[in-house]
């Protein structure tokens, strides 16, 4: 009996881990089959805070002002970020990630996306306390959710600014909090000077990420910090990371250029009725997405019943509050941006995939029997989805090459005339904005504007005077 069990894990994680490659496959070839577009553009350049920065307040009329100098170096970075601290906003640390990325070329992004996606799939595995038993469900459900249920996944996971501010902080944030899970369930907690300066440098990471991603982490683990204290397991480096990480907030926060930044937006700002009656659409999208992928958790507290909570179940509750916190506290923000459903999913889907695990820890499963057409119905359904929205993107990516090419082969032509994408394989009614054909009408975001800022930074990246959007 023994060995027969021992075989049936081997087994179940050989399938695991193959599952998990087949994600991290499809992850990386929508990752690479996605151009640079938009804030990307500004991204390449050195931020010239002197002249409005690289997007929407960016000063124009003369040479010297619409130049912009590409990023070659570390200094470039260091330098191009101390400027948009000032005048633009307070995420240095995913701008600069995003710079990096752009000076050292997309091949190199969509490699280290991939090696994250996999990354953030294993740190909510690890937090599930999953690890040891690598759930094909589990995985299965965070996959569905993150590209299926979260809005904006393209803008928010592939697309290189977007993924750098969300899911790479997201990481960053899941991370920082591992040792405090960690502590908790096994009700022991090492302490060392290595340990302690550690936790700060996370701390600072997780608090200098995304303002809403960054408050909830801040909530959660100034609660696990209280109950450290209350089980008898607290530690200087469970303080010292609650410190870093409010440190790393508050500088992201109140960094000088998210007040110029909201000045040029919205001047002379207050926050008002109509601003959260704007944000309520984007919220309850992001919740709807959250509240479905509760359903494993929802479903086994049903199961379970009352009674008093185990490690298991608060550390389960907490960070379902936390994950719904993050669209709560983005209500408040001048505008509500979806792409924070990635940030939400990521707390959510520890408690998920915690739940999954024990709901099979109670050999609790669906029913064994279910008609094989069934079986087969749905899995076509899904690999066709899948399959589609690669061959969207294909069709994208070559669009992408022959606009960027026909700029190239035209920069005397001023400005050069840009005709919408051509994406000749659409499947809008059924992809909705899970491709990139939602987002980009034209290439790299041009408007008919040619001094518009994104129009002058890709004429500029690719050699060219100006580029403007046409008709046809």
């Amino acid at each position: 009996m023994n060995l027969m069990q021992h075989l049936s894990r081997t087994l179940n994680s050989s399938q695991s881990l193959i599952l998990f490659a087949a994600f991290a496959g499809f992850f990386f070839v929508r990752t690479m089959l996605l151009p640079l577009s938009h804030e990307d553009f500004a991204y390449a350049f050195v931020w010239d805070g002197d002249h409005g920065g690289n997007l929407e307040a960016m000063q124009v009329g003369s040479p010297n002002v619409e130049y912009r100098e590409r990023v070659s170096s570390l200094s470039d970075i260091f330098d191009s970020m101390s400027s948009y601290y000032m005048t633009w906003g307070g995420r240095i640390f995913a701008g600069g990630l995003a710079q990096l990325f752009i000076w050292l070329g997309k091949p190199t992004f969509d490699f280290a996306n991939t090696l994250m996606f996999i990354l953030l799939v294993t740190v909510v595995v690890n937090l599930s306390n999953t690890w040891l038993k690598l759930s094909r469900t589990a995985l299965a459900w965070i996959f569905f959710s993150l590209f299926i249920l979260s809005a904006a996944s393209v803008t928010s996971m592939l697309w290189l600014t977007g993924s750098c501010n969300y899911m790479w902080m997201s990481f960053f944030q899941l991370l920082f909090l591992t040792p405090y899970v960690k502590a908790l369930r096994s009700h022991d907690a090492g302490s060392s000077p290595l340990k302690i300066a550690l936790m700060f440098v996370l701390g600072l990471l997780a608090g200098w990420s995304n303002e809403a991603g960054a408050l909830a982490t801040v909530v959660l683990t100034a609660f696990f910090v209280q109950w450290s204290k209350s089980q008898g397991i607290f530690r200087t480096w469970m303080a010292t990371g609650l410190v870093a990480s409010i440190i790393g907030c508050v500088l992201m926060l109140f960094a000088p250029g998210n007040f110029v930044r909201l000045e040029f937006f919205h001047e002379n700002f207050s926050y008002t009725a109509d601003f959260f009656l704007t944000n309520v659409d984007g919220f309850c999208r992001v919740v709807a997405a959250d509240l479905i992928a509760l359903i494993p958790m929802f479903g086994y507290f049903l199961r379970r019943g009352l009674g008093r909570f185990t490690t298991a179940e608060v550390l389960m509750l907490a960070f379902a509050a936390t994950g719904l916190l993050v669209p709560v506290l983005m209500l408040f923000a001048p505008e509500f941006n979806p792409q924070i459903s990635v940030t939400s999913l990521a707390f959510i889907l520890v408690a998920s995939s915690s739940a999954i695990l024990e709901l099979e820890r109670i050999h609790f499963t669906l029913p064994r029997k279910i008609p094989r057409p069934v079986v087969v119905a749905f899995t076509a359904v899904f690999v066709a989805y899948f399959a589609t929205l690669i061959y969207t993107d294909i069709s994208v990516f070559n669009s992408a090459r022959r606009q960027a090419r026909y700029i190239q082969r035209n920069v005397e032509v001023d400005p050069v005339p840009l005709s919408p994408m051509q994406v000749r394989h659409r499947f809008e009614d059924i992809h909705g904005d899970k491709s990139a054909v939602a987002y980009i009408e034209h290439f790299g975001g041009v408007r008919k504007d040619a001094n518009f800022c994104l129009n002058l930074l890709v004429a500029r990246y690719y050699g060219a005077r100006h580029v403007i959007a046409v008709d046809e």
